[in-house]
């Protein structure tokens, strides 16, 4: 295993960076999209009777778990319980906008990996074969065999590697772009229906 990552010369180094942050995010977005449908099968359906049932241990009831967006956003606007609805709902709507930064978190990281990993591949490809021809000397019958195949192997190798990353991040990104697409519309969902709970329990006090 050594021998081939060696074999595809220098760029397998910044690829192999390449690989370790994107199988990070990719883990780290795994447990966070988990925790989201554990939260949506099990919390999210007690969240309205609580309020409506006690609203004085409501905020210690959502910070349970800051990491569930739902509970994250309410946090963020329950101090405006008291307001008007109008105010209640413009800060609902900035509290989610807040938001969108942790559901779309390493977005533009993997961005960057996809793009960047087939450059590294064809960079490590021009260089190998620079190397490979350097060993050529037209107009002589010998040529190194050995030397000219590496430069070969390495540029197939390093073109090899940087497809496989780049190929590898951009299924990973698909996958939580679809995640998010999904859950975004239940946040929405849920948000009408929490407003429409408080206008009613208020319309009761």
């Amino acid at each position: 295993m050594w021998s081939v990552f060696e074999s595809g010369g220098f760029v397998m180094l910044p690829l192999l960076l390449c690989s370790l942050l994107s199988l990070y995010c990719a883990i780290e977005r795994v447990i966070f999209w988990s925790n989201i449908k554990w939260h949506n099968d099990n919390t999210k359906e007690s969240i309205i009777p609580h309020y409506l049932n006690s609203s004085s241990s409501f905020i210690n009831f959502l910070t349970d778990d800051k990491t569930y967006p739902l509970f994250s956003i309410l946090i963020k606007a329950i101090k405006y319980d008291k307001c008007s609805d109008e105010s209640f709902h413009l800060a609902l709507s900035s509290a989610l906008q807040s938001e969108m930064p942790v559901l779309k978190k390493h977005t533009n990281i993997f961005s960057t990996i996809i793009t960047i990993s087939p450059l590294l591949g064809l960079l490590g490809t021009v260089l190998g074969l620079i190397d490979s021809f350097s060993f050529i000397n037209l107009g002589q019958a010998g040529v190194n065999n050995i030397k000219v195949t590496g430069g070969i192997s390495e540029a197939l190798v390093s073109t090899a590697a940087g497809l496989i990353v780049a190929i590898t991040s951009l299924m990973f990104s698909n996958y939580f772009k679809i995640e998010f697409q999904r859950e975004l519309p239940i946040i929405q969902e849920f948000l009408v229906q929490f407003e429409i709970a408080r206008t009613e329990k208020n319309k009761r006090i």
